[in-house]
């Protein structure tokens, strides 16, 4: 299921970064599907370089805070949320439209680019502590 994920959201996206600005490498943690044998033939069968993951560290992807960031607003914007009443397609189409929403207004845009500006900062101080826990 992930390496379909990868074909489908991963691979345009790599070529064109690839074409337009630099060789990207790929950054993912050490979960099980992202490391199995499968995956990472994937990667190189792609030729997509992949960070190596400290062991150590696995909140060192900006996507974490992306996440703790969303959940925040969406419960501060939306705090009635799970009270949804009917269907599940409506409790999901409901969902769907306030996380948009709440993508929209309180995570794309500037929160983005400081965490992805972040990365050097966040990769010296890995490399400091030798691979230990960062204020990141």
């Amino acid at each position: 299921m992930y390496i379909g994920v990868l074909e489908d959201g991963l691979v345009d996206v790599h070529q064109e970064v690839h074409d337009t600005l630099c060789d990207p490498v790929f950054q993912q943690d050490n979960a099980k599907i992202h490391t199995a044998k499968d995956t990472m033939t994937w990667f190189e069968e792609h030729n997509i370089q992949v960070m190596t993951w400290p062991t150590n560290s696995p909140h060192m992807n900006p996507i974490e805070q992306v996440w703790k960031r969303l959940k925040e607003r969406m419960h501060k914007r939306f705090p009635e949320i799970h009270k949804t009443p009917g269907s599940p397609d409506r409790v999901r189409r409901a969902l769907a439209e306030a996380l948009t929403d709440t993508w929209r207004e309180e995570v794309e845009g500037n929160f983005l680019e400081t965490l992805w500006e972040s990365m050097p900062r966040r990769v010296a101080a890995l490399l400091e502590v030798k691979g230990w826990y960062t204020k990141y």
